[in-house]
């Protein structure tokens, strides 16, 4: 990019160098998938990150096959899109979405299957989402009120690692500090082609409830914009929840844990320890109350067994802590 054109990106939108800055932590001479869906955040991504040096990118996209003509539409977009740039294509199409529950946590899962089948084929573990400012307080006030346990896990992560079928991928989101409306302005000025997603003004999703509801009538109500404090909000927790972890001990690994070993521990420490355990053991879909429910063990009971999600269950015996499975 020449200096002048640079210098005009700097000036119209100096958020661009956030996301360089957040960018400038990964290798860019690596291979790294990117996930598109065809709307405007990943498209504005896609543009961004040849932009700042990432010439390596595999364009991945998962037709969820949720709208029909639709979601077909997306994906020849998409194919047309990276092909035009000069990047490799991977796609899939689903026949159903995985497992049980929300569509919204099916569809995740089917998402991370998806980027490790592309991860295995390019030989890399580097996957750009193009969450935002918006995803993230959205997903915050989500979880929050779902039951996330703790402020800072009700939050995305700017980089994540997650295993998915044996295989670990990094999912790394430069633009989780930009908002909504930055990066709508950005695809404007560069005059960006992108598909709408007929499904974000569906009240049939809680997260889009959240959205158009509910955070427009809380700001009436406090007579003033709350995504920019709750933001704030979660960067201080993010870094609070960094130091608690640190002081975490690892202990995930172990098949039992000592009801007296933890018993030692901060309370707070205690829940975040459990957490990881249940995460290692593959627990899914658990709460501050499943955590809760395990902590009660460490204290002499007659309880010596509590339930936890999926049929799973967890049992004291001999001092000892112990995950069961059906």
């Amino acid at each position: 990019m020449r200096q002048q054109q640079k210098e005009d990106l700097a000036r119209r939108f100096p958020w661009v160098d956030r996301v360089k800055a957040a960018a400038d932590r990964y290798p860019r001479q690596e291979v790294h998938l990117i996930g598109v869906s065809g709307g405007v955040d990943s498209r504005v991504l896609l543009h961004l990150l040849p932009m700042v040096g990432f010439h390596r990118l595999v364009v991945c996209h998962l037709n969820h096959n949720l709208r029909g003509a639709e979601s077909l539409e997306d994906s020849k977009f998409v194919c047309r899109l990276s092909h035009r740039l000069g990047f490799p294509f991977y796609s899939e199409t689903l026949t159903e979405l995985p497992g049980t529950g929300s569509i919204e946590g099916a569809a995740r899962e089917a998402r991370l299957q998806f980027f490790a089948r592309a991860a295995a084929s390019f030989s890399t573990s580097s996957v750009f989402l193009a969450h935002h400012a918006d995803d993230q307080v959205e997903t915050f006030l989500f979880n929050l009120f779902r039951g996330s346990g703790s402020i800072d896990n009700a939050a995305i992560k700017a980089e994540s690692l997650v295993t998915v079928e044996d295989r670990q991928l990094l999912l790394r989101r430069p633009l989780l500090e930009i908002w909504k409306h930055e990066i709508c302005e950005f695809a404007a000025a560069f005059h960006l082609k992108f598909r709408e997603d007929s499904t974000n003004v569906s009240r049939q999703m809680a997260r889009n409830r959240i959205r158009h509801d509910l955070i427009p009538e809380i700001e009436t109500v406090m007579g003033r914009p709350i995504k920019a404090a709750l933001l704030r909000t979660i960067e201080i927790a993010a870094k609070e929840g960094d130091f608690l972890r640190s002081h975490v001990p690892e202990i995930e690994h172990q098949a039992e844990l000592s009801t007296r070993e933890l018993q030692k521990l901060p309370v707070a420490i205690q829940r975040r320890a459990i957490q990881r355990w249940l995460r290692h053991r593959e627990i899914k879909d658990y709460g501050f109350d499943e955590i809760e429910a395990v902590r009660s063990l460490l204290t002499p009971s007659k309880i010596a067994i509590v339930n936890l999600p999926r049929g799973a269950f967890c049992r004291r015996r001999a001092g000892r802590l112990f995950v069961q499975f059906p």
